[in-house]
């Protein structure tokens, strides 16, 4: 069984080649090897006993790592879902493909959008489905849905190589429950409440101005404002169930069977499909990728787990993803498949620092790595809120370019060998090497600039990452979106 750091997420692996290279041709004297793809969202690598942690319990992670191998030199290629995600299916940097941000939104922020991993960009699962494999992918996708339509379905997973789905089409939030912390919910409901506060102050003042004969006309206008109030407040007032509603679906292959999304059935749902699949495909070959809804916020957890581990709610979620991944193991082994399948286990990205409220934190824990990543060399970092505190507390994650971010000339050096945590950057007197290492990364950047050609469509930039009404996926009529067609 094959483990890599799983705090670094999923990386620009070429996952597919590496896959074929493996195995290039049937072979005559055995069966092709199953891939069963573990992936957590937004997991810490110092939230595992494997990697040292003392307090939280995860024996079936851990034993995935004494039994197999930690690539321990194994980077997420993006710091956020989205763009990891594309790059862990594709073998690509998520600007070849278009799923990179020249602006704030760095995932695509609604399932009514029109951005998403674009059709022609070719898939570990679209290979290995050309060689006879049954694939299927259980879990958060967030790679997009539709295009013209809310019924094209062109960035599907089923466009996408895998046979079957079911899962989300967008990723668990924190707007799925009313959680301390929101992704959308809340902005909407301030910039609604203060439009209606204005339309209200407008209707006020124009109402005075008539009683003291300072304006004159009809009352059309007092009126309007006094409507206009009234339906934007109580658009405010509904946004967090029409959000859950919008966004928070359950859908199996191309139709929706629930919407929204129970969320307390949720971790029973994922493992009844995952069982299931290895029993319905024991005779091989297959790709599985389990898609954890664990450990993102709202951090949704069964009464067996919550109050067990040392770490509140968010340790609680840890202890509930490593007895799922015991759980599917423990099906791998029961239909004698153990031998002949290739376990990986990885998060997205590392732990989300900045999912805290007041003291209480809600994201996961990265060790004595620096932020959310460790890179080797940093041309641009974000200016932290307070200097030296490693995230960007107050917003929901660092921006990329702005008024917020820092650029260094010359870049921020680290040798990683002597400074995982990357506390010392490398000076000419630090290092005699210095100046020969700076003009080679340096030639690797122009390199890798010049390579990129004409930029493809941003998918994630305006327009493409737009809420648009007709694509919005409904199992109703829109906006009659609500269906429970999903019988446990």
């Amino acid at each position: 069984m094959l483990t890599p750091r799983p705090a670094w997420g999923l990386r620009i692996l070429a996952l597919g080649l590496i896959l074929l290279l493996l195995h290039p041709q049937p072979s005559a004297s055995g069966p092709r090897p199953n891939f069963l793809l573990l992936l957590a969202d937004d997991l810490g690598i110092g939230d595992l006993g494997c990697y040292g942690n003392k307090t939280l319990r995860t024996p079936n992670i851990d034993r995935l790592a004494q039994e197999g191998v930690r690539l321990s030199q194994h980077l997420a290629a993006a710091s956020v879902c989205t763009p990891s995600r594309a790059a862990f299916l594709t073998g690509r940097y998520p600007v070849r493909s278009g799923m990179a941000s020249s602006t704030g939104d760095r995932v695509l922020q609604a399932t009514g959008v029109s951005g998403g991993l674009p059709a022609n960009e070719t898939t570990f699962a679209k290979i290995l489905k050309e060689r006879g494999y049954a694939t299927g992918i259980i879990g958060k996708w967030h790679l997009g849905l539709n295009c013209a339509s809310s019924q094209d379905h062109c960035h599907h997973p089923l466009h996408h190589g895998f046979d079957s789905f079911y899962g989300t089409p967008l990723s668990l939030m924190g707007d799925c429950t009313r959680f301390e912390l929101s992704e959308k919910r809340a902005g909407l409901e301030r910039a609604l409440g203060l439009c209606a506060g204005a339309a209200a102050a407008a209707a006020i003042a124009m109402a005075v101005g008539r009683l003291m004969g300072l304006a004159h006309g009809t009352w059309a206008p007092v009126i309007l404002c006094v409507a206009s109030a009234g339906v934007l407040g109580s658009l405010g007032r509904a946004m967090g169930p029409l959000v859950q509603l919008a966004d928070c679906v359950l859908m199996r292959g191309q139709e929706i069977v629930e919407q929204p999304l129970d969320l307390a059935r949720a971790a029973a749902r994922v493992l009844r499909e995952a069982e299931g699949f290895l029993r319905s495909h024991k005779t091989g070959p297959f790709l599985l990728l389990v898609s954890f809804l664990h450990v993102h916020t709202p951090l949704v957890t069964t009464p067996p787990f919550l109050g067990r581990s040392a770490h509140g709610l968010y340790g609680d979620n840890v202890e509930e993803l490593d007895w799922m991944v015991g759980r599917i193991l423990s099906r791998l082994e029961q239909e004698g498949l153990s031998e002949r399948t290739l376990v990986y286990f990885a998060s997205d990205n590392g732990g989300w620092l900045e999912a805290r409220v007041g003291s209480q934190q809600y994201g996961g824990w990265n060790g004595g790595f620096r932020g959310g990543t460790t890179w080797k060399v940093h041309f641009t970092t974000p200016e932290f809120e307070t200097p030296g505190a490693g995230a960007c507390y107050g917003r929901a994650v660092c921006d990329c370019t702005g008024s917020q971010v820092k650029e260094h000339e010359p870049p921020l050096l680290f040798e990683l060998s002597r400074d995982p945590g990357e506390g010392r950057p490398l000076t000419p007197h630090s290092e005699p090497t210095y100046p020969e290492v700076l003009a080679r990364v340096r030639e690797a950047l122009a390199v890798h600039v010049r390579s990129l050609g004409p930029a493809p469509p941003g998918q994630l930039d305006w327009p493409c990452n737009a809420w648009r009404p007709w694509l919005q996926p409904c199992c109703g009529p829109f906006p009659l979106c609500w269906c429970q067609r999903e019988q446990d």
